[in-house]
């Protein structure tokens, strides 16, 4: 074979072997089909892609803008399964904006004792008190539109408050105690409220019968949330008024009739929550609806709630629940029988609104009424603190208090033996709880109390009063004492008298002398503007209830 034959057989098959290793293009690579369902701004967008390789390139393709701000789920990164041909992309807009509000100032008191004058003699306002004025820089965030977090970026004083200065006699009200915000309690029938010195209680005309089922002042200290028995005789009637604590004031009522329970939520936008009962002629004297109401109230337009929860089956259901807000607004506590809970007021997916945290065994009371755990929330929001039936017997008197997580669940013993009319109160400026410890629990229906303090993780308890060996009453409701703004001091019933406790000092005074029973000692801090009244009624700055389909996770 010749040297020109070898080259070009050598050469034919240098190029077949070369035509074999050569890869199509990529272009040529048939790509699986992508159908997709994209979730933006309220609509539901269909795309069917071939080329489209991660979630951004399929939002490009269907001409959906991103914001940075914005959430993708699954992240824009994320690239498209070639084995999974169906995918859900949802986007939540999220903006911010920065809101100035306007709060007041509460002006102090102060007392000059005057040698002249008696003890009798009664006080003199030499100078009127001013509230000041500041402004509070709000960042808020909204995802979709609905306002999901909110955080102060600046405190700016306006004007200074004025104190008001009191000219009492040399030997007038010796025992006066003062303390932060505005305590008010309800002494013989009659609301009172004290502000800031317990030497000036002052009537509220709130009408006749109070029957304490509601009694909280709001959050700024500027209204007063109560209910009135509307039939005296009736074993379970009541209507749902607010007064403003302002002098001169007078009582208002919401339109609501027959009320089990009802509050302000804690942060202070004026929303008040409230559950029903329908009356009867049997034992206890009504029947519960295990509803939920959520509404604004505005000084000077209609109170106008809308129904969130038509109705709970529940264990013993017709007496009713107990329910907390949590320091956020966004969740309420809820408890029954033998169940704890939450309820999200801002989800309108029903499988989401109510969450199930721990049952145990009712308790069993062979009479007419139940036993339903009270109930307290960390000042975080993230744990849940109450007293449950402890056994499996439900007519065992066993009784523990407990804490939950209420983002994973997790649950533990606070206090052994605590006694069924614990109430635990956390202190919403603090890590401490204060609470009731039975000092026979084994008989903690009828067993003598003491109040106990200890710290947010259970430890560390100890016995504030009254002193061991000493007998001592305590009112079995929850209300039987308030926390004061700053943590550093509570107010309790006991032996039907008001008392202030000072953690710092140690020491118990008694504010109230008179021979009334007192009661539902409500306690906040400073005071704050009144909300405005919108100029039209379908012009709310707030809605009555607000739209979200993401669970609730408390903040770590």
């Amino acid at each position: 074979m010749t040297s020109s034959k070898r080259f070009a057989r050598f050469w034919l098959l240098a190029v077949v072997f070369l035509t074999a290793c050569v890869q199509p293009p990529a272009d040529a690579v048939e790509r699986p089909s992508h159908h997709i369902q994209i979730s933006a701004d309220g609509q539901t967008t269909e795309l069917t892609t071939t080329s489209a390789t991660t979630v951004r390139e399929a939002l490009a393709e269907a001409n959906i803008a991103i914001n940075d701000a914005d959430e993708v789920t699954p992240p824009l990164f994320t690239p498209l399964n070639t084995e999974e041909t169906e995918l859900a992309i949802t986007i939540v807009r999220v903006t911010e904006s920065l809101e100035t509000i306007l709060h007041s100032i509460p002006f102090e008191r102060k007392l000059v004792r005057n040698e002249a004058m008696s003890a009798n003699d009664p006080p003199r306002i030499i100078q009127a008190g001013k509230d000041g004025l500041e402004e509070e820089t709000v960042r808020i965030v909204y995802r979709d539109g609905i306002e999901a977090e909110r955080w102060t970026t600046q405190m700016t004083p306006i004007e200074a408050a004025q104190d008001e200065i009191v000219m009492v006699g040399a030997g007038a009200a010796q025992g006066n105690v003062a303390f932060p915000g505005s305590l008010a309690y309800i002494s013989g029938g009659n609301s009172v409220l004290l502000r800031g010195f317990s030497a000036f209680p002052e009537s509220l005309p709130t009408g006749e019968g109070l029957d304490g089922r509601v009694f909280s002042l709001s959050p700024d200290g500027r209204f007063l949330l109560y209910t009135r028995a509307i039939t005296p005789t009736a074993s379970f009637s009541n209507s749902l008024w607010v007064m403003a604590t302002g002098r001169g004031a007078e009582p208002a009522a919401l339109g609501v009739e027959n009320v089990l329970w009802a509050d302000w939520e804690p942060s202070g936008v004026g929303r008040i929550a409230y559950t029903t009962a329908n009356p009867t002629n049997l034992p206890p004297g009504w029947e519960a609806n295990n509803d939920l109401w959520l509404g604004h109230f505005f000084p000077d337009a209609p109170f106008q709630p809308e129904q969130l929860i038509e109705a709970y089956p529940a264990t013993y259901g017709w007496w009713g629940g107990n329910y907390a807000w949590s320091p956020q607004g966004r969740l309420i506590a809820y408890s029954y029988a033998n169940e704890v809970g939450v309820i999200d007021t801002e989800t309108v997916n029903a499988d989401l609104q109510r969450r199930q945290l721990m049952r145990f065994t009712e308790y069993n009371t062979r009479s007419d009424w139940v036993w339903v755990p009270t109930l307290t929330w960390s000042p975080d929001g993230r744990f849940l603190a109450f007293t449950n039936h402890d056994s499996a017997d439900p007519e065992e008197l066993a009784f523990s208090s407990w804490a939950v997580d209420v983002a994973t669940g997790v649950n533990g013993r606070f206090v052994p033996d605590s006694g069924m009319w614990a109430h635990l109160h956390w202190n919403p400026a603090g890590d401490d709880i204060a609470f009731l410890k039975a000092t026979d629990p084994l008989n903690s229906q009828t067993s003598s109390y003491a109040l106990w303090l200890m710290d947010g993780d259970g430890s560390n308890g100890r016995r504030l009063y009254p002193p061991e060996g000493e007998l001592s009453y305590f009112p079995r409701e929850q209300t039987f004492m308030a926390w004061g703004p700053d943590g550093r001091q509570m107010a309790f019933i006991f032996e039907n008298a008001l008392y202030i406790y000072d953690l710092e000092t140690g020491q118990a005074n008694r504010v109230t002398q008179e021979d009334a029973v007192v009661s539902h000692p409500t306690w906040v801090g400073g005071t704050a503007v009144a909300p405005q009244t919108p100029d039209e009624p379908d012009d709310l700055p707030i809605p009555p209830l607000r739209n979200s389909d993401t669970p609730f996770i408390p903040p770590e």
